[in-house]
């Protein structure tokens, strides 16, 4: 396993344009937290540092240790000489909730929740080849003929008549309007509000004093990557949006899924090799989170249907790890990123239940799975051209291009005013998990598993309203040391194996 996650590790670096030193990878090899810790490496390393010494790991290791007191301090020296890491079953890496905002003004509050997100994102594209000449807006001069600017999209218009497109970008230091032509590579997907991009200008008079982009540069996922790979044939089955409380919950195919897990009926040889479950977001139905709500509910009390999840979940066999973020419909604050539930809805959860922020970055078995609910699907659905609640991976793929999982402002998908944006899609995962959808849906980007999985309600009034047409009582079950799935489908009796496609 130290094997793979020196691999991890040097991508990470990599693909935030820095080199490793040997001394500083050994370093975080035997750090019991070295994907956090590189992290916190990148953040504080000054720009234009190409390198990551071991004396910058000796000094961030030894910070780390004077903030946490109970840690007994440990010899840097004898790091290094410690046995392999040994590979977790569970390992919590990034929670997306920071904790409360630090500026008490909101607009104070947004600009450091915007400046935070510039900066991550803006460090994964400096040193792109496609960027080259990189300088401040205010910096630009229409006398240097070409330049790169790396800027956060304030607005996208069209133009009157020739339907190119006008952005406009900002940094740190101003705003700049460019002009991307229709027939242009960066045109080709749509630019939305609020995510960040390089763009290679070019001055001319033909386009006056309004730059002309010659290519529009994503964070994006990197195009080879080495897949993170669990060191032996364990297993991880993916659930979503139980809506536990709602008359739509499907009880059947919850027993069918409970009898298949505890080995009872086909494949038990597959149920025998799953460890871990993990479900993305709506764990009960909620009150009040739609109009007239109060006529599909079974459980009107929102701490008995938290009781009823306990429950639920109890059913399970206790050797499960169950890992669980919240959702829209769960009672925590509902702008993103989500805080985990309050211990006073959770002290009914068996103790095999983690509950963790929405999202959460963690690691099976090495394998790391990025879980989002989804929420953001409600506004880049009508933003992106074509897509739609049926084809839930298509929006993912867009998710991994722009590194962030909710970039829009202001629209339906309410934003926490953090220290730190959370919703940065950082360090890269192997495998995506989203909701909400009420679909079934899998797919890979360069190396990525995507999963929309399933819900477990039936269709309600309120989703035929909105047209969205559940897929409901489907599971996927990865096995962690190939990422090679298996779909089963509850919804009908004892589960049947479907082919993906992915």
């Amino acid at each position: 396993m130290e094997g793979d996650l020196r691999t991890h590790l040097v991508q990470y670096f990599e693909e935030h344009h820095k080199l490793v030193e040997a001394g500083a990878l050994q370093l975080l090899l035997s750090d019991h937290q070295p994907l956090i810790v590189s992290r916190e490496l990148i953040e504080r390393s000054e720009e234009g540092m190409p390198f990551v010494t071991r004396e910058m790991v000796e000094r961030l290791l030894a910070q780390r240790r004077r903030s946490v007191g109970a840690i007994p301090s440990v010899p840097l020296g004898e790091l290094a000489s410690r046995a392999p890491r040994r590979v977790l079953p569970f390992e919590l890496l990034a929670e997306g909730f920071s904790g409360p905002p630090v500026a008490t003004q909101p607009i104070a509050a947004y600009g450091a929740l915007f400046h935070s997100r510039y900066l991550a994102l803006a460090r994964m594209l400096r040193g792109r080849p496609a960027l080259p000449n990189l300088s401040p807006i205010k910096e630009l001069r229409v006398s240097e003929g070409a330049a790169s600017v790396i800027g956060m999209v304030r607005e996208v218009r069209e133009t009157p008549q020739r339907h190119h497109l006008i952005l406009t970008l900002d940094d740190e230091s101003g705003s700049v309007e460019v002009l991307v032509p229709r027939d242009s590579p960066g045109a080709r997907v749509p630019i939305l509000p609020d995510e960040v991009v390089g763009a290679s200008l070019r001055f001319s008079r033909e386009a006056g004093r309004i730059p002309r982009a010659l290519a529009i540069e994503r964070p994006e996922i990197p195009a080879s990557r080495a897949v993170g790979r669990a060191p032996r044939a364990r297993r991880a089955i993916f659930l979503s949006d139980l809506h536990l409380g709602s008359r739509s919950f499907l009880t059947e195919a919850w027993g069918h899924l409970v009898d298949f897990l505890r080995e009872r009926g086909p494949h038990p040889e597959l149920a025998a090799s799953i460890d871990h479950v993990v479900i993305a977001g709506d764990l009960v139905d909620g009150i009040g989170v739609y109009p007239r709500q109060e006529r599909d509910l079974a459980i009107s009390d929102v701490v008995e249907q938290y009781a009823e999840l306990g429950r639920r979940l109890g059913e399970l066999p206790d050797r499960l790890s169950i890992v669980a973020v919240p959702g829209n419909h769960d009672a925590v604050c509902p702008a993103e990123p989500q805080p985990p539930l309050p211990a006073n809805l959770t002290k009914g959860l068996p103790p095999n239940v983690r509950i963790l922020a929405n999202p959460s970055t963690f690691a099976l078995e090495g394998v790391v799975v990025e879980a989002y609910h989804g929420r953001s699907f409600d506004d880049l659905i009508p933003a992106l051209p074509g897509a739609s609640y049926a084809r839930p991976t298509e929006v993912m793929k867009r998710m991994l291009q722009m590194r962030h999982l909710a970039p829009i402002y202001g629209d339906r998908t309410p934003l926490a005013p953090l220290p730190r944006d959370g919703l940065v899609i950082d360090p890269a995962p192997d495998i995506l998990v989203t909701g909400h959808a009420h679909t079934y849906g899998v797919d890979r980007y360069r190396g990525v598993l995507l999963l929309n999985a399933s819900t477990w309600q039936a269709e309600t009034e309120y989703q035929r309203m909105r047209n969205i047409s559940p897929v409901p009582a489907r599971a996927a079950i990865v096995d962690l040391s190939s990422l090679a799935l298996v779909s089963l489908d509850f919804s009908h009796g004892p589960p049947t194996v479907q082919e993906t496609g992915a």
